[in-house]
């Protein structure tokens, strides 16, 4: 750097920096403002006192003016091309001032002039990282650690975009390893949790928000992502309490008071989560999460009125809720109003062809309109994306009934009972069309299958009695009349 004025002798110019910072910290705005003055006039008589510009650039950046400080810096660069740390002070203004495309060139700069700067790899990581270029951060927090491997934040932010890559398991080994180099970085402890929730290691989630909370007492996104883990592990009495802890920090958290009411209709409690979700709803209207829980709410309560009108406000938003857009349908179905139904289950089909469960809801639709073919094109595609489930064979099987081809549909009743024996429905159905197509030996076996199920079964017990009836009177014609 150029220049010496006030006295200061001239030295090493990145020690003289180095030592400004530090005496600068934990000035006051006021003190950063005088000396602010103090180089400004320095400025005036030398205006290319480069130590000046510098100084100032930092008073800047420290009382939060990152555009005058950019300006600074890049004076510094006009009369120094060469100068490493002006490129790494205006990266840094740019990267506060939210110009992550403008700073990632400086550090490029810097480090072309000045390799090996863990700082510089590490600060330009960051700023790939808020451009979206992650692998690119992923890279620079890399080489940071190579050269500084003992850096908790590298190892941290390297966790962070392992994290948003998708690739937790990675994102828990580095977290980790800044846990263990600074075991009181509570966000380490609250993104491991994420991470380990992403894996489905709900219990590890939940100890790593614990730990969190413990560093932090009042970790409001620990408690809510707790409580969340919580939900997930059906335990609504510890989720209610974390989301209790969530409110008192916030009183208008939106998202605590869904989570609450989620909680609530878990417990069974669904009159006081349809309150919770109103007053989310206060705080933050339209808000879909919310409207699809309530929903759900006023479904078991028998409010299907209500539920369709929540999930038609979601669909309203987001057109292409296949969550929404299904429900609906099962709404619809409860007020015996199927072609809507069929609407639903039928955008639900066209968003995702691959809808096992959609298919299964339209064919109970078109049966309950009596549109048996139909329904056996869904059942039969319902079979095909889950051939394991007896559901499938079961339904298709009462089509076939209805339609009048009853060996189709004894095949249909015999597949359901090879995946599930105790299929107690399976079994009776086919014992009724084994009488109607003359094989009452046959319906005698699922009567007694039905009735080892259940021994109570009257209306069983009278069938079975009937085709042993019809076994007797087919025998007693073979034989012809006695003489």
């Amino acid at each position: 750097m150029t220049g010496e004025h006030d006295g200061m002798e001239q030295g090493d110019p990145l020690e003289d920096h180095r030592e400004f910072r530090r005496m600068i910290d934990g000035i006051g705005q006021e003190g950063l403002r005088r000396i602010i003055e103090h180089f400004t006039d320095t400025l005036r008589a030398h205006p290319d006192d480069t130590e000046a510009l510098g100084a100032r650039a930092l008073a800047y950046s420290e009382l939060g003016d990152y555009r005058r400080a950019a300006e600074d810096s890049g004076r510094i660069i006009a009369l120094e091309p060469g100068n490493a740390d002006a490129y790494l002070s205006r990266a840094s203004a740019y990267a506060d001032l939210g110009e992550d495309r403008w700073a990632v060139e400086d550090y490029n700069a810097a480090i072309r002039l000045a390799p090996g700067n863990a700082a510089a790899h590490y600060s330009r990581g960051g700023c790939n990282a808020e451009l979206g270029n992650l692998a690119e951060a992923v890279s620079d927090f890399d080489v940071a650690i190579l050269l500084a491997p003992n850096d908790a934040d590298a190892h941290y932010n390297r966790g962070l975009t392992y994290l948003a890559m998708g690739e937790s398991l990675r994102a828990v080994e580095d977290l980790g390893r800044a846990i263990e180099l600074d075991p009181h970085l509570a966000e380490a402890y609250y993104h491991r949790g994420d991470a380990h929730r992403d894996l489905g290691e709900m219990e590890s989630a939940l100890a790593d928000f614990g730990a969190a909370i413990e560093i932090e007492a009042n970790y409001g996104l620990a408690y809510y992502a707790r409580g969340i883990t919580n939900l997930n592990l059906i335990r609504y009495d510890d989720a209610l309490r974390d989301f209790d802890a969530v409110l008192g920090l916030d009183p208008d958290s939106a998202s605590a008071l869904r989570g609450r009411g989620v909680a609530l209709g878990g417990l069974g409690r669904n009159e006081e989560a349809v309150r919770e979700f109103d007053r989310s709803l206060a705080l933050d209207p339209g808000n879909g999460e919310t409207l699809l829980a309530r929903a759900v709410a006023h479904s078991a309560l028998e409010r299907h009125g209500l539920a369709v009108e929540d999930y038609t406000s979601v669909i309203e938003v987001y057109p292409g809720s296949a969550v929404a857009l299904y429900n609906r349908g099962k709404a619809l179905m409860r007020l015996d109003l199927y072609r809507g139904a069929i609407e639903d289950f039928s955008a639900v089909i066209d968003f995702d062809p691959e809808n096992d469960e959609a298919y299964l809801a339209r064919g109970f639709a078109r049966t309950a309109l009596g549109e048996h073919r139909e329904a056996v094109e869904d059942y039969d595609r319902f079979v095909e994306l889950t051939p394991d489930n007896p559901m499938g064979h079961y339904m298709r099987g009462c089509a076939h009934a209805r339609l009048g081809e009853p060996l189709r549909a004894v095949e249909d009743f015999g597949r359901a009972i090879a995946l599930d024996p105790d299929d107690i429905e399976s079994l009776r159905n086919r014992a009724i069309l084994y009488r109607e197509t003359g094989e009452p030996e046959k319906a005698v076996r699922d009567y007694d299958e039905v009735l080892r199920l259940d021994p109570d079964d009257a209306s069983a017990r009278r069938e079975r009695q009937e085709a042993v009836e019809e076994i007797a009177d087919t025998e007693e014609t073979q034989e012809g009349p006695h003489i």
